[in-house]
This record gives C-alpha cells, structure tokens and sequence, in this order.
C-alpha cells in the first residue's frame, strides 16, 4: 500500500511539472506566478549556502536563475532530469560563473555567514536571521566548512541536508553519477562532522 501511495504521488508530482512546463512554454501568467512561488525561495537558500555575506547577490542569482529558466524552459527535457534538478543546474553555473567573475572562489567574508545547520532548520530565508546567537555561529561555521570542502562538496552537501534532493536528482544538477554524489556526500560529511567536532584536546 505504501508503494502504491508513493507511486501515485510521484505520478501527481511528475504530471504537476509536466503541467507547470507547458503553461511556461505557453507564457501564462499563472504559470510564472506559480513557478516562481515553488522555486523562489528554495534557490534562494541554495544561492545564499554557496554565497555567504553576500546577499544582494544571493537574490540576483535567484532572479536570474528564474528568467533564464523561463527563457530557456523549451530545452528542459523530463526525461533526462526533474524540473527541479534542471533549475538547480542552472543555478549552480550561474553562482559558478559569477564567483570566477569576481574571482572569489577561495575568498569568503567573514560577516553575515549562514550554517548549513540553521538553513536546513530554517523554513524561509527571513527566518535565517531570527537569532543573532545563531547568525554569529553562522560566521565560524561556514567559514570553517568553506575552507575545508570543495565547491562541488559544498553544493552537495547543500543540495542534500538543505533542499532535501536525492541522490539521482543532485547528480543530475551537478553533473555527477548516484555512485560519484554518494562518495562526495560521504567525504564532505566526513570533513563536516571532524571540523565541527568539539576540540577534545
């Protein structure tokens, strides 16, 4: 019975998409307006995970992210990737593209940092800054991660402890097969859980 619950709502899912696209390739305005409430704040996180400090940015990214998806939705094909998985890969070149630009792969700013913790637990992006506690943790933590993983182990990682993705889904935004995402999951876990270990010594 479980199995036929889970059928039945990942045929719902994949007909919503199939729906979503094609009112998108038809330029309907609900279909906008409803493609941009699913997905909005979700690449938000994303962007804001991999940009820390770096707000205004974070947000350019989602708008650009949105339009080129709009712009480009007659070259997403279902059948080599979920919508989902499609938008995070444009996401992820955009970020990539932009941080070459600005050559700040390496370079991150140590204010207004967010933990890959508090995203995760966190529901919207304004909820992010409810506790300054937290947000001062955000600084050292996601400082401290930046500097011991790899751009593709932060996205990831991201993409999985924050947005939930699965291991198919995030090799499909990434570029990666399951078995290549599960190793770097595993690794930039590993690093995670030794740099944030309480110092025992």
């Amino acid at each position: 019975m479980a199995e036929s619950d889970a059928s039945q709502a990942s045929r719902r899912k994949v007909e919503g998409e199939a729906a979503l696209v094609r009112g998108l390739r038809s330029h309907e305005p609900e279909a906008c307006s409803e493609f941009y409430d699913r997905f909005a704040s979700r690449i938000h996180r994303f962007a804001a995970s991999l940009l820390p400090g770096d707000a205004e940015l974070a947000e350019e990214m989602v708008v650009q992210t949105l339009a080129d998806a709009v712009r480009d939705v007659a070259r997403f094909n279902p059948r080599r990737s979920t919508l989902s998985a499609w938008l995070y890969g444009i996401a992820r070149r955009r970020i990539q593209a932009e941080l070459r630009r600005r050559k700040r792969l390496k370079a991150v700013p140590e204010s207004a940092q967010i933990p890959l913790e508090s995203i995760a637990e966190q529901p919207d992006a304004q909820d992010m800054a409810s506790s300054l506690a937290a947000r001062l943790d955000a600084q050292r933590t996601v400082a401290a991660l930046t500097g011991m993983l790899s751009t593709l182990e932060m996205e990831v990682l991201t993409l999985h402890c924050v947005d939930e993705m699965s291991l198919k889904e995030i090799g499909q935004a990434v570029g990666r097969s399951e078995r290549a995402v599960h190793s770097l999951l595993c690794r930039a876990r590993s690093k995670a859980r030794e740099r944030l270990a309480p110092d025992e010594r």
